[in-house]
């Protein structure tokens, strides 16, 4: 019974072995998995992994627990477990009986190799010895006894690789045994012993490969290739069997990983990548176990050099730091060769930028330091000399009248823009539209058909009825040559509907009225809300007391008030162009920037197409040219004769011509006659301190008041004194005189000549320019500031009470104080010039002009003399209320010229002539000896100011609106080159402008391009 038991179980280990290779790892159903399991369970104890053996019989056991192959194999492989337990107690008998010495004794070795390798050649002769004794035994049926004498041969090799081989054949001839006791019938056994050895010879071939990849491994280490090792002790492991064979060879090759990891470990750490050795150290643990000795050895080293500063790497204690550096010396290469090459401005961006990084960094603040005084010293200083010679040479070339540059005729007129749209339907005329009880949806599709029949670019017009309702009320309209707007006009009339146009399309729908109301956001700029209310941008958003709604407070359509100026100024605009207010609920509020609008569909369409005519920002560049000439001139030849004498120091005239120069009629300046403080004479009687009296007589005096103007430039003509004659006598003064010619008797005859002849003359321009928006007014002042007093307080008079001697003479004190100047005024004595533009549609500009020219021309003096009397003394003050006179040119005209023409306001000019002509009659008109007793002059001034106003449509960039001119396309912005920003002064890039098919011609208008700097 027992041997057939072993021929059944012999016979299932062939079945099970043949379907290994036809089974597939999926669900199947419980005969095809026990077949699987007891194939694995064969597998498992011929490899010697009895345990994995036991699982899997226990396995086929809980599936079917009749299962006799199951019952069997777990106690065969419960035998197999206890022999073996026995065979370890039994290995030191074993190996000390297979140790012991042959009977005679062999040679000594040499050396201690020779007797390690001669003692290893006789034990593995007698492990071969042993193999035969165990194989003996075993064929007499005593397989236990065979087996521990395998065991106890397995337990006496030394653990080296030469070893191996005889573990190998120690492990097939405990298997080939194994397979002898536990089969019963001959034949079987025979099969399953083949098979077994078959098992066995692949077992050895894995371990003999695995073995040449260790020492491969090895030969890698010793050289230092890791990851070579690393990939064979790999593969070695991948193809190594798991059994009790193969732990000698699995043991082999963590060894070998264990001196790799830990390698790479010291590696690591000498390398400052602390994480990575952290990594290799817990490898190391997770291969060795924590608590093993050379996993703890390897763990203190590494806390050892982890706690030394020397080899911790920079990138883990200052992640980042090295890519710092490394960009500092970039930039620091960068900005050195920019500064060698002269692009001192790269350099300053370079080396700014290296602060960035390193805000400490030495050499970037010393280039900085360096490239600012080669700038300064150097750039500085040209660039005054240069900016300095642009003015200059603008100012030579300001002096250049206006001239014909383009003489093509502007456009004359213009159209509004408008919905593109609405241009549409205004196009297209129908010649005959006749419908007949359509309804209204399909007689809206035949308009829409006729729209694209009759439309010159063949695309008509989208037309889209919302009917909510379903009215379709039906249509009837006969109309012939109508534009197509007109005839939706009708058609949506006659059925009570309505349309807007939204986003290019016509939405038709039933006419709501008041009812249907919208609100829509429409950008409003500064301008376009300047020119539609009239109101500056200074101007307040509304008046104080609380702040209003976002509609103006407005609840109940036209009833509303609204306190803000700027919302009742946009909606009288509307108003006036045609948007009523007056509907239910319709508000507007500008909040500076937005129009927000609440309003039927069909207004708010209205306030759209006013809104666009209005988008555009248009400003106005006004260039004036104030060109003023002056020329005067004076040629003069004056003689007077003089007969006097001198006695005693007194000079007695006898007789004199007095003719008059040009100085002596229009140079000087009259005023009343000076004040004057007169005392009158008399005596007196005073004691003269020896009791007696003495009599004291005062001669009158009389002290002079000035009573100048104020010393404002005047006309020269020429001075007062004589050319010839000295510079003293004539007017007066005091002092010797050397013009004496002769005697006659005993008076001196004495001549004063005065021969000019004066040319002089001024050219002024000045040049102001400034934008100024559409509709604003431009104020360009060129003058002076008089400050004079428009009104003067009383004259003041005191006179103090009257004291004397004891005789009864003396006199009051007289006190007067003239009159204050008050209520002081400030006259612009110059050129005012005030220009409001107006832009037309067609883009013609309106000028409104108003050149002013204000002269000074000198003071006059209002007001009588006042005295005042006290006693002897008299005081006489004149007036000394000076007025200043002034000279007005004015002219205001409104013209309208093409963009970048310019007007020219002449006729403010003036030419003045004086001459003097004075003789003594007769003996003036004898010839030649008539020239002594003549007297001519001609003072001739001749002034012209010629204002020229220039008005361009510029952008708000700074460059004309339309047109482009060398250097300057049209729409570009003109910026400072230097822009100053809190890390100092930064330089703007160029910025090329984009190349276009045809570049436009002078004063054509061209699509706006960036400058340089945009």
């Amino acid at each position: 019974m027992k041997n057939h038991k072993r021929n059944r179980l012999a016979w299932a280990t062939l079945a099970a072995a043949v379907a290994v290779g036809s089974l597939v790892a999926q669900d199947v159903d419980p005969v095809t998995q026990k077949t699987q399991l007891l194939s694995e369970a064969l597998a498992a104890r011929e490899k010697g992994d009895l345990q994995v053996a036991l699982e899997k019989f226990e396995q086929i056991q809980k599936i079917s627990s009749d299962d006799e192959a199951a019952k069997e194999g777990i106690a065969s492989v419960k035998a197999a477990l206890a022999a073996a337990e026995k065979a370890k107690a039994d290995a030191e008998a074993a190996k000390l009986k297979a140790s012991q010495p042959a009977p005679a004794a062999p040679a000594k070795p040499a050396t201690l190799l020779d007797e390690v390798a001669s003692s290893h050649e006789n034990l593995y002769r007698e492990v071969a010895q042993a193999i035969a004794v165990a194989k003996q035994i075993a064929e007499q049926g005593d397989y236990a006894a065979a087996l521990k004498v395998l065991d106890g041969a397995n337990g006496a090799l030394p653990n080296n690789t030469a070893a191996q081989n005889w573990r190998d054949e120690i492990t097939l001839a405990k298997q080939d045994i194994i397979s002898r006791r536990e089969s019963g019938d001959q034949g079987a056994d025979q099969l399953a012993r083949a098979e077994v050895v078959r098992l066995a010879k692949i077992n050895a071939a894995a371990i003999d490969a695995a073995s040449a990849l260790i020492s491969e491994a090895e030969s890698s280490v010793r050289k230092g290739e890791l990851d070579e090792a690393t990939a064979l002790l790999d593969k070695a492991s991948a193809n190594l069997p798991r059994n009790i064979a193969t732990k000698p060879v699995s043991d082999r090759i963590k060894s070998v990983k264990s001196s790799i990891i830990s390698r790479r470990a010291f590696l690591a750490m000498d390398s400052r990548e602390m994480n990575k050795a952290d990594a290799f150290v817990r490898e190391f643990e997770r291969l060795n176990g924590a608590d093993d000795a050379s996993s703890r050895r390897l763990r203190a080293e590494f806390a050892a050099k982890k706690s030394d500063p020397a080899y911790r790497s920079v990138d883990e204690i200052s992640p980042g730091l090295r890519a710092k550096d490394d960009k500092v010396q970039e930039l620091l290469v960068k900005g050195r060769a920019r500064y060698l090459y002269g692009d001192y401005a790269g350099a300053l961006d370079a080396y700014r930028e290296i602060l960035q990084y390193q805000p400490n960094n030495a050499e970037s603040k010393a280039f900085q330091v360096r490239i600012r005084q080669v700038l300064s010293e150097n750039s500085g200083q040209w660039n005054r000399n240069v900016t300095k010679g642009k003015l200059l040479e603008l100012l030579d070339e300001s002096w250049k009248l206006p001239e014909v540059y383009n003489r093509e005729v502007g456009p004359v007129g213009g159209t509004a823009t408008s919905d593109p749209v609405l241009d549409k339907l205004r196009s297209i005329t129908v010649p005959e539209i006749n419908i007949r009880d359509l309804p209204f949806d399909r007689a809206i599709a035949q308009l829409t058909i006729v729209s694209q029949s009759y439309d010159k670019e063949n695309k008509g017009v989208n037309m889209f009825v919302i009917d909510p309702d379903r009215k379709n009320p039906s249509v009837n309209m006969t109309l012939r040559n109508v534009t197509l707007e007109k005839a939706i006009d009708l058609i949506t009339k006659q059925v009570n509907f309505t349309y807007t146009i939204n986003a290019g399309i016509i939405e038709i729908r039933p006419d709501s009225g008041s009812n249907d109301l919208e609100t829509e956001f429409f950008p409003l700029s500064s301008a376009a809300e300047t020119k539609m209310t009239g109101i500056g941008t200074g101007a307040p958003s509304a008046a104080t007391g609380g702040a209003s709604s976002p509609f103006g407070g407005a609840t109940a359509g036209a009833g509303a008030t609204d306190v803000n100026p700027r919302n009742e100024g946009i909606k009288n605009f509307l108003t006036r162009s045609g948007v009523s207010f007056e509907v239910t609920g319709a508000v507007l509020n500008y909040d500076g920037t937005t129009l927000i609008v609440t309003q039927n569909r069909k207004n708010l369409e209205r306030i759209r197409n006013i809104l666009r005519r209005y988008s555009d920002i248009k400003q106005v560049h006004i260039e004036s040219k104030f060109i003023e000439v002056s020329e005067s001139s004076l040629n003069e030849l004056t003689t007077n004769l003089r007969l006097s004498r001198t006695v005693n120091g007194i000079q007695t005239i006898r007789a004199q011509t007095n003719l008059r120069s040009v100085n002596d009629v229009f140079g000087s300046a009259t005023v009343s006659n000076p004040g004057t403080i007169a005392v009158a004479g008399g005596s007196a009687t005073i004691p003269d301190g020896n009791g007696g009296f003495v009599t004291v007589t005062q001669p009158g005096s009389t002290i002079p008041i000035a009573n100048n103007p104020p010393n404002f430039p005047s006309g020269n003509f020429g001075g007062r004194e004589p050319n010839f004659g000295g510079t003293t006598g004539w007017s007066g003064a005091q002092g010797s005189y050397n013009g004496l010619i002769g005697t006659i008797g005993s008076y001196d005859l004495s001549i004063f000549l005065k021969a000019v002849e004066q040319n002089s003359g001024t050219d002024l321009m000045s040049a102001p320019s400034l934008t100024v928006l559409d509709g604003k007014t431009a104020i360009i002042k060129i003058a002076q500031l008089l400050r004079y007093p428009q009104s003067y307080g009383d004259t003041q008079s005191n006179v103090g009470s009257q004291g004397g001697n004891q005789n009864g003479g003396g006199s009051a004190g007289v006190t007067i104080t003239a009159g204050t100047p008050q209520d002081f005024t400030v006259q612009e004595v110059g050129v005012t010039l005030e220009v409001t533009p107006t832009v037309g549609s067609d883009d013609s500009i309106a000028l409104n002009l108003k050149p002013k020219v204000t002269e000074f021309e000198g003071f006059v003096e209002y007001g009588g003399t006042s005295v005042a009397i006290s006693g002897s003394t008299t005081v006489t003050i004149p007036s000394g209320f000076f007025q200043p006179i002034f000279t007005t040119r004015e002219v205001s005209t409104d013209v309208t010229v093409f963009d970048g023409a310019t007007v020219v306001i002449g006729g403010l000019t003036r030419e003045e002539v004086k001459t003097v002509s004075d003789k003594v009659p007769v003996l003036g008109d004898i010839p030649l000896i008539g020239a002594a007793f003549r007297s001519s002059g001609k003072s001739t001034t001749k002034k012209n100011l010629t204002v020229f106003v220039t008005a361009n449509l510029v952008s708000p960039g700074g460059a004309t609106l339309r047109s482009s001119y060398p250097g300057m396309r049209a729409g570009s912005t003109f910026q400072n080159p230097v822009v100053l920003s809190p890390g100092g002064a930064v330089y703007r890039e160029p910025v090329e402008a984009t190349p276009t098919n045809s570049s436009p011609r002078d004063g054509a208008p061209a699509a706006p391009a960036p400058a340089a700097g945009q």
